[in-house]
């Protein structure tokens, strides 16, 4: 049963990314002569470079057929033909080839990005290297810290598609560290095909090397994650520029325009020969540099400059085994894609930390950490389930995750968050069993008592005592409630009603802590006055706070009580008791 309120914030609170852009970058100036289009005829030959094994840079022939025309971009592409034994070994032109610098009489004409699937896979179409090139038509990206202004979010899908059967060389995105429920659907998330990498690979220790020397046809990969998860794309890089730019990939990656991604050399394991489409089998060795463009026709970014990331943790301890793991991966500093796919991620990992899926118990401390946040900020919680922990326990910590990060006053950067879980298969329930009140009338301003009766999971009934106080100004007949925490929480009705807005991180941060965890024995006292409606929590000067203010105002007066427990707390009980008029 998953009770937490977050999304109701989420709706409410207009969300913004903190960045900037830079300006657009000079003309992109070759390390190599280049070819212009216009000098390009059917019947030359060429030679494309690329890695199938390793990290050795091998050659194979090309032939030009035809210049294609397109509304789209690219908005002209070179039809080739690829022959030799590299392309009689692989089977065709590879996924991981795209970005493979294409050379005719020693010029640099383009890189191969698109074919077909299901065909005989030797045809393809080069990206002229004046398309790629354009990429840095556009401003790069840039982190900044307390700007907050309004940006433009890059449409994640491809506007460089092609019609009929004619595909870009998807490159192929290599996953380790979560289960395979997770990778598919972080797979469709990112509108590409997969490959789990062996469990052999694991790149926590993931090397930075300033001053790598990259080469065109050089194998290299796109991270969106790296550590114990790992999420990277395998492609080739296909020219250097004088002043350390790079363009590979000879299409889009994810075509999410200004990005901040790092790139790795990567190792090619072998070339899998498939009737779809043969592909390169990849992972990376060492982050080299960033990807600051992400366009239609190519991605372009910096060799020997690091991008910032955010950082994850996750520690599990096994009630039932005695088992400790802890996990520990990086994620781009995007934070859009980010909330797209930090669900999957953190399910993935669990399921492959816990081993399995299925019914369980778990506490779950979160701390999120950075920028401001000199302290860190936490919260803790209790998730049960009968059918999925992961998904439930998890829940919350993304949707409190995503409002922080994406919080519309200020960019937290560094931005790291901790998860620290303890967990059993037991179901650790407490079953709210019974509520008694005094059956006497009480006076206006007395403290009084009340006994909830609560019975864990197939346990042994526990009496706990609770004290409330009557208000001076009550009168008539009052309420007495107690529930687990999230049933029948009160909403935030002056955000609802427009009453309110949150205007700042700490404000933002007060109100998410105020939200009742599932572990909490929640007993209040809600009372009549000529104000208020018998039972009812609102008045007119209530309805104009927060809910914390509501809250705290409530545990000061001995209204509310809160018992945080080692419970999963399920039940709700409702007594009524009378006051006496103070008059009489």
């Amino acid at each position: 049963m998953f009770r937490f309120k977050l999304k109701l914030l989420l709706s409410i609170i207009f969300i913004l990314c903190c960045c900037t852009f830079a300006m657009a970058q000079s003309t992109f100036n070759s390390t190599i002569p280049v070819m212009s289009l216009d000098d390009i005829k059917p019947g030359m030959e060429g030679i494309a470079y690329t890695v199938v094994k390793g990290q050795e840079v091998v050659t194979f022939p090309v032939k030009v057929l035809s210049v294609v025309p397109s509304v789209e971009l690219p908005h002209q592409l070179i039809l080739i033909q690829a022959y030799g034994p590299v392309i009689e070994k692989t089977g065709g032109i590879a996924a991981g080839m795209s970005g493979s610098p294409v050379f005719i009489d020693g010029k640099l004409v383009g890189a191969i990005g698109y074919g077909w699937h299901f065909s005989e896979h030797d045809k393809g179409l080069v990206t002229p290297i004046s398309e790629m090139a354009a990429v840095w038509e556009w401003p790069d990206r840039e982190i900044k810290l307390r700007e907050p202004i309004n940006i433009k979010i890059e449409n994640s899908e491809t506007e460089g598609k092609k019609s009929g059967d004619i595909k870009n060389l998807e490159t192929p995105i290599m996953m380790y560290g979560v289960s395979d429920r997770s990778a598919g659907e972080i797979s469709e998330k990112l509108g590409t095909s997969y490959s789990m990498l062996p469990h052999s690979f694991k790149a926590t220790s993931l090397p930075v090397n300033m001053n790598a020397k990259l080469t065109p046809g050089d194998a290299v990969s796109v991270l969106l994650a790296w550590g114990d998860v790992s999420i990277a794309a395998t492609g080739t890089l296909t020219a250097l520029s004088k002043d350390g730019r790079f363009l590979a990939f000879a299409h889009p990656f994810l075509n999410r325009g200004a990005v901040y991604y790092p790139l790795a050399k990567a190792w090619i394991h072998d070339v899998i020969p498939s009737v779809q489409a043969p592909f390169k089998i990849g992972t990376p060795t060492e982050i080299v540099g960033v990807v600051t463009q992400d366009r239609p026709q190519a991605i372009g970014g910096y060799i020997g400059k690091i991008p910032t990331a955010f950082d994850f943790s996750l520690s599990m301890r096994d009630k039932d085994t005695g088992k400790i793991v802890k996990k520990r991966f990086q994620f781009v500093n995007d934070p859009f894609l980010l909330s797209e796919l930090i669900d999957n991620i953190l399910i993935g990992l669990w399921d492959d930390t816990w081993e399995r899926k299925g019914e369980g118990t778990a506490k779950v401390d979160l701390k999120i950490e950075g920028g401001s946040l000199v302290e860190g900020w936490q919260r803790t919680n209790m998730f049960y389930s009968g059918k999925d922990l992961a998904k439930d326990m998890f829940s919350e910590a993304v949707d409190i995750t995503k409002t922080i990060m994406l919080n519309p006053f200020y960019e937290i950067n560094p931005f790291g968050v901790h998860l620290d879980v303890e967990v059993t298969q037991e179901p650790r329930i407490l079953l709210i069993e019974d509520l008694i009140v005094p059956e006497r009338d009480l006076k206006p301003g007395e403290t009084f008592e009340v006994k909830v009766k609560m019975r864990p999971y197939r346990g042994k009934a526990i009496e706990r005592k609770f004290t409330l106080n009557v208000p001076e100004d009550a009168a008539g007949t009052y309420e007495v409630v107690v529930r687990g925490g999230g049933i029948d929480e009160p909403s935030q009705e002056s955000l609802l009603q427009g009453w309110r807005a949150i205007t700042n991180l700490n404000e933002l941060l007060r109100e998410i802590s105020s939200i009742e965890a599932n572990n909490e024995v929640i007993v209040e006292l809600r009372y009549e006055t000529p104000d208020r409606a018998p039972w009812s929590s609102k008045t007119e000067k209530e309805d104009k706070r927060l809910l914390s203010e509501i809250k705290k105002e409530k545990m000061e007066k001995g209204l509310l009580k809160v018992f945080k427990s080692n419970y999963y707390v399920d039940g709700l009980l409702r007594k009524l008791i009378k006051v006496a008029d103070k008059q009489k």
